[in-house]
């Protein structure tokens, strides 16, 4: 059985990220490598089984959290904490000991697909708008929900 476009895709960026030095483009590929993987691992071959074995799956996974290890290594030597750990910020909040700032805290994990986002959004759209308190008539309305 052949390798699947999405995990040759997967294989190619796993091997050239190693040698990336540009962090934009690393954070870039960090992203795109666990998307990549969440497909991959949503594969099914034609009798309804998984297209690559769960061990193959966890050892990608590795590969990409090493890759974005690498990441956080070098943004952690220049963000230094100016105050002493422990102590309350300029903000008053008390800091987190081992509070570093690096480049992976913006990347996330991301498991599955959620399509409640669409609903959030949409519920959040309701909320914003009632409290704009616009009136419309019924065909509006409609207009409206038929296009959601």
């Amino acid at each position: 059985m052949g390798m699947s476009k999405t995990e040759v895709n997967l294989k190619r960026l796993l091997v050239t990220a190693p040698q990336q030095q540009n962090q934009a483009k690393l954070i870039h590929y960090v992203a795109t490598l666990r998307e990549l993987l969440e497909q991959l691992a949503e594969e099914r071959n034609p009798d309804g089984l998984p297209r690559i074995s769960k061990a193959k799956v966890n050892e990608y996974a590795e590969n990409i959290e090493a890759v974005a290890a690498k990441l956080a290594v070098p943004t952690s030597d220049v963000h230094t904490p100016k105050e002493p750990e422990g102590e309350i910020s300029s903000s008053g909040t008390p800091k987190a000991e081992g509070s570093v700032n690096s480049a992976s805290e913006g990347l996330r994990r991301r498991f599955g697909v959620h399509s409640n986002n669409e609903e959030k959004s949409r519920d959040t759209i309701d909320s914003d708008q009632s409290s704009a308190a616009v009136k419309l008539d019924d065909a509006a309305r409609t207009h409206i929900e038929k296009h959601r």
